[in-house]
């Protein structure tokens, strides 16, 4: 939303076009062409109603230099005028608009409009256009950013750029206007009392479709103002508001929402500001800066929680998220989810196994609905399931290959009978990579479900067989620090060439029977599927400015796929959120939380600070979150009669939505889930694979990869 107080970029004024003089002259040139055509003549100037797509609704105007005139009057270059524009909307301007006239530069050096043979702007979630002499582009929000106005005449090409900013401000109840006045003003002091945030941590990689984050301090006083201001290329968010003893501010939802889809890949600064309300004077009090990356964490992450009896719950990660408990309560865990989202295999609580005295035996489910598709009654342990969710692991010594529809063993897959090293007794913490070609497992020197040292082994796994071939060894718990040697919960990355893994004081991330009580401690780590040395994955693990909260990270679970060129990790942790969760780092304190590894990981640390997954339960304790892709909406064409304003364009068209996780993009506007930031289509000389990739498709062509304008 638009608040009510202007900001300070201002709006640059856009020169005046057309003259008395240029009329004049323009008369003399046809005159001297010696034709009756009009370069004004063909449509009507009209609005074009379906911007980001050529309808047809064509500009024409007559050829120049078609005979008798040696080529003087022969078009040989073609401009926008202005090139560029500027419109600023704030409280005070919530719409505005740009002109733009077409002009073409002859052979004679005489200059005159024309109307185009097609134009398309492409961006129709910034304006809004109406074709005429000149061509009007018409802004209301709520998205800022750059959009390309492309023309084509005579076999020519011309582009004008828009850009669209924004400021909003929301000033909340109960602030004076000195204060507002006093935190807006530029070269404010060093906040003596406040100088850095406790959440969300600076450089945090975040994605579109998220909660609108809770911004926590720690406040000196109460009833303090306090200024949030948000900053990137184009569009400003300032917040003012009073602020009781808990330092906590968040930007609205919308707000957030429409800021992050704005961003075009520059850095999202954050300011917070303090106003004292004793002293009446303004501070400067801390700085970040956060990366927003244009995709969608779509999909359903499953965990399990001590919520209740303890049960498993899933939550889809995005706006307006709350957890769904599943299977009625019923206790269940030792859980793993197939990559495509169709199977989940975990162990029931009392389920009872006639190949074992332990009772939990494992069962498979359909998913989404989470309805039963076998009991077989043989026993969990660890489980592992195939990306299709054919196919199981299951059990520890020896561990088994189960199909997951008859629930049948299938013998003879060499897992069976793969030799553990001297010292080792189990084979545990199964996990299949997203191209279904690997596999990876843990020898340990205890019980399947709690041991103090780990080594990790890889295998290639041939379904067709089924098989487990060529083992290699891989991360040895006893070349770590003595103390924290135990390797557990390996997950593939979603090129399925690195594993991500926790190295802990004890596997489980919480030993003794997950009592409330206990303290672990643990790190996440990654390693090259060939065997590279591992990786301390220490931005991830120790993001927090509190030193409490290091190596408290656990049980690392990859999104199957990549997004925006991150691949995403959930994991448990026991650290302090802000401070919203506090205490004593226990078992107690594990939630889940995410955070962005650079998709290209080399010999270094790749990983980004972390961010608490918001809509999980946040009363009690939550652990193993396994990440599974979810079907999303698609973005929506722009309808034939789309656009009347900024934003609408798919709003006929697109799946319905109401959080912008739900939408592939991670952006719903209106009901329809859009792409904000993508261009709508290449200009002349751009990229292309069909037509339909250029501006202006009915005159461009797409030759040789490129877009080209055709005679006309």
């Amino acid at each position: 939303m638009i608040g009510r107080r202007v900001g300070s970029r201002r709006s640059r004024r856009l020169p005046p076009v057309g003259t008395l003089i240029l009329v004049l002259v323009l008369a003399a040139l046809f005159a001297a062409c010696g034709t009756s055509k009009s370069s004004f003549s063909g449509a009507d100037g009209g609005s074009d109603g379906a911007f980001g797509a050529d309808t047809g609704q064509d500009q024409t105007s007559p050829g120049f230099g078609d005979g008798g005139d040696g080529g003087f009057n022969q078009v040989v270059s073609l401009a926008f005028q202005p090139p560029t524009a500027t419109v600023t909307l704030n409280a005070t301007t919530p719409s505005g608009q740009a002109s733009f006239k077409l002009v073409a530069t002859l052979a004679s050096g005489a200059t005159l409009p024309v109307q185009a043979t097609s134009l398309q702007f492409d961006r129709p979630d910034l304006a809004s256009m109406a074709v005429g002499e000149p061509v009007v582009l018409t802004a209301s929000g709520p998205t800022a950013g750059v959009g390309t106005l492309h023309a084509i005449y005579q076999g020519m090409s011309a582009t004008a750029a828009l850009t669209v900013q924004i400021q909003a401000v929301v000033v909340g109840a109960g602030v004076p206007a000195s204060a507002v006045t006093a935190l807006g003003a530029s070269g404010l002091g060093s906040d003596p009392a406040v100088t850095s945030l406790l959440y969300p941590y600076d450089k945090t990689v975040l994605a579109l479709g998220l909660t609108s984050p809770l911004v926590m301090w720690t406040a000196p006083n109460a009833n303090d103002v306090y200024r949030l201001h948000y900053e990137e290329n184009n569009y400003t968010y300032d917040g003012y508001y009073v602020v009781p003893s808990l330092g906590q501010l968040r930007a609205d939802q919308a707000s957030w929402d429409h800021l992050t889809a704005s961003n075009g890949g520059d850095p999202l600064e954050l300011q917070l500001s303090r106003w004292d309300a004793a002293t009446m004077t303004a501070y400067a009090s801390a700085s970040e800066a956060l990366t927003i990356v244009p995709t969608s964490l779509r999909g359903a992450i499953y965990y399990w929680t001590v919520s209740g009896a303890g049960h498993m719950s899933r939550i889809y990660p995005g706006t307006g998220s709350t957890p769904e408990v599943l299977n009625g309560g019923v206790c269940m865990g030792c859980h793993a989810v197939s990559a495509d989202g169709s199977t989940l295999v975990a162990a029931v609580e009392n389920e009872g196994s006639t190949d074992s005295s332990d009772g939990r035996a494992w069962v498979s489910y359909d998913l989404p609905a989470v309805t039963i598709r076998k009991e077989p009654h043989l026993f969990g342990g660890n489980v592992a399931v195939t990306p299709d969710g054919k196919t199981t692991v299951f059990g520890t010594v020896p561990m088994h290959l189960g199909d997951t529809t008859s629930g049948a063993e299938i013998p003879g897959s060499g897992i069976e009978t793969y030799p553990l090293d001297t010292g080792m007794t189990t084979l545990a913490h199964p996990a299949f990579s997203p191209d279904g070609k690997h596999f990876a497992a843990v020898q340990s020197n205890n019980v399947w479900y709690e041991w103090t040292v780990g080594k990790l082994v890889g295998f290639d796994y041939q379904p067709a067989t089924p098989a487990f071939v060529n083992p290699i060894k891989l991360a040895d718990g006893t070349t770590f620090a003595s103390g924290e040697q135990a390797v557990a919960y390996p997950t593939f990355s979603p090129d399925s060439s690195w594993l991500a893994f926790h190295v802990a004081d004890h596997a489980g991330g919480c030993h003794d029977a997950c009592s409330a009580a206990t303290l672990d401690t643990g790190a996440i780590w990654m390693q090259s599927t060939s065997g590279t040395p591992p990786v301390r994955l220490t931005t991830l693990t120790d993001s927090s400015p509190n030193a409490a909260d290091h190596d408290l990270s656990f049980e690392p679970t990859f999104n199957p796929v990549a997004r925006g060129g991150y691949f995403w990790v959930v994991f448990t942790s026991m650290r302090d959120w802000g401070n919203e969760i506090t205490g004593a780092a226990n078992c107690g304190k594990k939630r889940l939380w995410v955070a962005a590894i650079d998709g290209t990981p080399g010999s270094t640390d790749a990983s980004h600070p972390a961010f608490f997954l918001e809509g999980q339960e946040e009363d009690t304790m939550n652990m193993r979150g396994f990440w599974a892709l979810s079907a999303c909406l698609p973005t929506g064409a722009a309808a034939p009669d789309a656009g009347a304003a900024g934003g609408e364009a798919g709003a006929d068209a697109g799946g319905g939505c109401q959080q912008g996780f739900q939408c592939c993009s991670g952006f719903c506007d209106m009901g329809a889930c859009v792409d904000i930031g993508t261009l709508a289509c290449q200009g002349v000389g751009g990229p292309c694979t069909t037509p339909t990739d250029c501006c202006n498709a009915s005159v461009v062509s797409c030759v040789g990869g490129m877009c080209q304008a055709t005679a006309q």
